[in-house]
């Protein structure tokens, strides 16, 4: 019977608990609290980081899965629509296209504070990515929600303009995917594999 060779220490995580390639996560208060060197931020913000630490690591994770999960359910539910024409599905796509554009916002906020606290080290291409996917996201489906907000009967009977929305919608999807791989990559990078 295999055992570990050394004890873990509180605050250390063995790569049992982490799985291969990704990062150990510091435990308990030291979690969150310091603020790295250089990082400017207003002064009610930065004692409140240093007042409750957990929120340095945690909104983003929380909060980012919310637009992510309202763009493949607008996507998801306009075709649904589409197929059985039950206009309940379209109204829930609908819904769910504006729950998206309220959520991308504070994901997008609570993203860039994560990027300045916890990777202010990190090479900057993955953020620009996100970054610009992001506003990509939000205008195109801010731009989707008005115009199904104008024209509800958009989909039905499907005509040209029909599909230039419907493209819209299902472009949201791909967008977010993309966000989510590139986010991905700082919490399990490809590179640091150990096979």
């Amino acid at each position: 019977m295999a055992g570990p060779d050394k004890a873990e220490r509180p605050g250390e995580l063995s790569r049992s608990h982490t799985g291969a390639g990704t990062r150990p996560r510091p435990q308990g208060r030291e979690a969150g609290a310091s603020i790295p060197s250089g990082v400017d931020l207003p002064r009610p913000l930065r004692r409140l980081l240093l007042k409750y630490p957990c929120l340095k690591r945690h909104p983003h994770p929380f909060i980012v899965h919310f637009p992510i999960v309202f763009t493949y359910a607008a996507a998801f539910f306009s075709l649904v629509y589409l197929w059985t024409g039950a206009s309940s599905f379209d109204t829930t796509a609908f819904h769910c296209l504006g729950a998206a554009i309220l959520t991308m916002p504070p994901a997008m906020v609570s993203g860039e504070l994560s990027r300045r606290l916890i990777y202010p080290r990190e090479p900057d291409r993955a953020f620009a990515i996100e970054r610009r996917y992001s506003w990509l996201l939000l205008v195109v489906g801010g731009a989707a929600f008005v115009w199904r907000g104008l024209d509800p009967a958009i989909l039905r009977p499907f005509r040209w303009d029909s599909m230039i929305y419907l493209l819209l919608i299902l472009s949201l999807p791909v967008s977010a995917t993309i966000i989510s791989y590139f986010g991905g990559l700082l919490t399990f990078p490809l590179d640091n594999r150990e096979d």
